[in-house]
């Protein structure tokens, strides 16, 4: 049997700069903000950040539908939000990508 868990959240923002996010939220923490793949916090910027696009990953568990759309509203205060992903694991394994050290 295959047994999904929702353990995360890739939130894709419009920022001018590093997006101001709450780095807890109900059942939700801030993991990291990335920008091209590339890890932008916590720790130093990385060189060339050009965009305004950013992602903001967010773990916890027992993840569901009314607590994404909770945090979500919570964002849309501050910044524009442009897509959610949710990060999936299968029988203990992560089937979403980790983004790469500055």
């Amino acid at each position: 049997m295959h047994d999904y868990q929702c353990v995360g959240l890739d939130v894709f923002v419009i920022s001018k700069g590093l997006p101001k996010v709450p780095e807890k939220f109900e059942g939700f923490k801030l993991e990291m903000i990335s920008q091209r793949g590339l890890k932008c916090w916590p720790g130093p910027l990385p060189e060339g950040m050009i965009v305004d696009w950013y992602t903001c990953r967010y773990v916890g568990s027992e993840i569901t539908d009314e607590s994404v759309k909770n945090l979500l509203e919570v964002l849309e205060k501050n910044i524009v939000w442009e897509k959610v992903q949710k990060l999936w694991n299968q029988n203990g394994k992560d089937l979403f990508s980790k983004s790469y050290e500055s």
